[in-house]
């Protein structure tokens, strides 16, 4: 008995010594596997298909989408677009109107939150006389996102090791490549902090782009005979022809009378020298 309680003591010495440096060295590493070994309770509520529900309901998505329509004002309803924005707690980013009068256009960029994407789309239809078109694109982001945060909380324990080993630093050059360190790992960090920011910014907020027009105008002429449907009418579209031509004709006259005189001296300078000619020819003959 006292051969064995020799080992035994000894075996308890190693696994109380290996318990104190596990506690210092990996006590995020403990924190971390606490809490990967607690979240796959949450679903042990309900049945088997309500885990499942809950999954699909964890998934990150980015909504985008494009809705055409046909309005006789789009300026009104590009107003009507901003109000309907400001109601769901969305807003306009960018808003391009073109055209006035009979024929006018609008596209506008609005960011709506995700929970309301339904409702703000079937609204926004709802502001013009007719929908002509839409689109929707779902993206799954989920391992986008999971990844990021993984490696934030990586990266953020390899700062919280580097800033440690910097207290405890003693010598200049090891306090110089530890800030050096620090200061790298740091600029990863908060890059990655930034594209989790704006990946998180697109899953919370949907776009949509909204463009409205004019509607496109009606050819209203009836197919057949469209001349005059009387002998009145008939003389006054003929007197109205004669007055068009002689109108033509005024204005051909006017534009070529400032050329007369020039056109009467190049055909003297072609026509008198013949005509001397033939005249002295005649005379030798005579």
């Amino acid at each position: 008995m006292k051969l064995l309680s020799i080992p035994a003591a000894l075996l308890v010495a190693l696994i109380a010594l290996s318990g104190c440096a596990s506690s210092g060295d990996d006590g995020g590493a403990g924190v971390a596997q606490a809490d990967s070994e607690a979240a796959p309770a949450a679903p042990e509520e309900g049945a088997e298909g309500g885990a499942q529900f809950d999954v699909a309901e964890q998934r990150e998505l980015v909504y985008t989408a494009t809705l055409d329509t046909l309005d006789d004002d789009p300026i009104a309803v590009a107003e009507r677009v901003w109000a309907t924005a400001e109601s769901y707690g969305g807003v306009v980013t960018a808003d391009q109107r073109d055209g006035s009068g009979e024929w006018a256009s609008a596209t506008l960029t609005v960011r709506i939150p995700s929970a309301d994407f339904a409702e703000a789309m079937e609204a926004l239809a709802a502001l013009a006389e007719e929908e002509t078109g839409r689109t929707v694109d779902t993206e799954d982001v989920t391992g986008q996102a999971r990844d990021l945060e993984d490696t934030i909380a990586t990266k953020s324990a390899s700062v919280e090791r580097v800033r440690a080993l910097l207290d405890e630093a003693s010598s200049i050059d090891a306090i110089l490549e530890l800030e050096t360190e620090l200061s790298d790992r740091e600029a990863e960090l908060a890059s990655l902090e930034s594209q989790l920011a704006a990946l998180q910014e697109r899953i919370a907020m949907s776009t949509i782009t909204y463009t409205v027009t004019s509607p496109p105008e009606e050819d209203t002429e009836e197919a057949g005979y469209t001349g005059p449907d009387s002998f009145v009418d008939g003389l006054g579209a003929g007197w109205s022809g004669v007055v068009g031509f002689l109108r033509v004709v005024s204005v051909v006259l006017g534009i070529l009378l400032p050329f007369t005189p020039l056109a009467v001296v190049v055909l003297a300078a072609i026509f008198v020298p013949l005509w001397y000619a033939r005249r002295r020819r005649a005379r030798a003959e005579a």
